[in-house]
């Protein structure tokens, strides 16, 4: 921070103004700053596969280059950072308790910039070496490259919010406590939009039981009645069919994401499937779902 800048007072003011959260330890009173600025051990692990041959075809720009920098901590490497992280903070807090609001010591005002900007540094290097597993957890939860993004985008923010909440010295890895946490919040969202599908289907079928009924040419069915049966079965798909059922069942009704209805081949050019297995495994996806979707069977017929 420069002289003039803290002759207006203007970031001197921020920073008094700011909350400086930190995990307590008992250890920190008697730790020197020199005690968290060198690890004795390795930071990182050695790793078969390189961050820069990771796939990526399917990552989002923004994310592709702090992916392909993201390196595995050692438990050691990791206990070490978040020590660092939590006792800058530490320290900051304690300089900032002493500072007067209204003539502050500009001395103590560059320290506790510096100690404030060594903590953000930190605690993007614990970021950066987590995203990996971030994305892992995304790419398994999506199911189209747009929720993968959002999925991404989401799940890095609750990570970093973990980052601080994180209290290293229970002396178990972050990353299982990382992987709960992004887990449970995109269950969260998942959830959220199943019930607003679910109010979706609700709206729609009472709009239809309004409307003269029309009858349907089970031989060309047209996007209006394929997206009806789609919204009829969402509800209960994901707690019955599998993985690769649901992924049939959502590109065969537009529910990836695309708004478009796929055909047979084309999801079987995906799944590296025959256009008859992926017929056969449709129907047997709709013969999971029981009742709820034996009005739309004749809709199932291959393109």
């Amino acid at each position: 921070m420069s002289t003039a800048s803290l002759s207006t007072g203007f970031d001197a003011a921020a920073l008094l103004e700011q909350t400086i959260d930190f995990i307590p330890n008992e250890d920190f009173e008697g730790t020197l700053e020199a005690d968290v600025q060198e690890i004795e051990a390795e930071l990182y692990a050695e790793e078969e596969q390189t961050p820069g041959s990771l796939d990526t075809d399917h990552v989002a720009a923004s994310l592709l280059a702090p992916l392909q920098d993201s390196r595995l901590l050692t438990f050691e490497g990791e206990q070490f950072l978040f020590k660092r992280l939590n006792f800058l903070r530490f320290r900051a807090n304690a300089i900032q308790a002493t500072l007067n609001s209204k003539r502050p010591a500009k001395k103590k005002v560059r320290e506790l910039d510096r100690l404030l900007s060594e903590a953000a540094d930190t605690r993007e290097e614990l970021a950066k070496a987590n995203l990996r597993l971030v994305v892992s957890i995304a790419g398994k939860l999506s199911i189209s490259r747009e929720e993968f993004d959002e999925f991404a985008a989401e799940g890095n923010a609750i990570m970093v919010y973990a980052i601080d909440k994180f209290d290293f010295s229970r002396g178990y890895r972050f990353s299982t406590y990382v992987t709960h946490a992004v887990q449970r919040h995109l269950y969260r969202v998942i959830e959220r939009r199943r019930k607003r599908a679910q109010r979706e289907f609700a709206r729609e079928s009472e709009m239809m039981a309004a409307e003269p009924s029309v009858e349907i040419d089970p031989t060309d069915p047209t996007e209006s009645d394929i997206k009806a049966a789609a919204a009829s079965i969402i509800a209960k798909m994901d707690e019955t069919l599998d993985e690769r059922e649901r992924i049939i069942v959502r590109r065969r009704f537009g529910l990836d994401g695309s708004g478009e209805s796929k055909t047979f081949s084309a999801i079987g050019d995906e799944l590296g499937l025959s256009k008859e297995r992926v017929r056969q495994l449709l129907q047997r996806s709709i013969e999971k779902l029981g009742q709820i979707a034996k009005p739309f069977e004749s809709l199932f017929a291959p393109m």
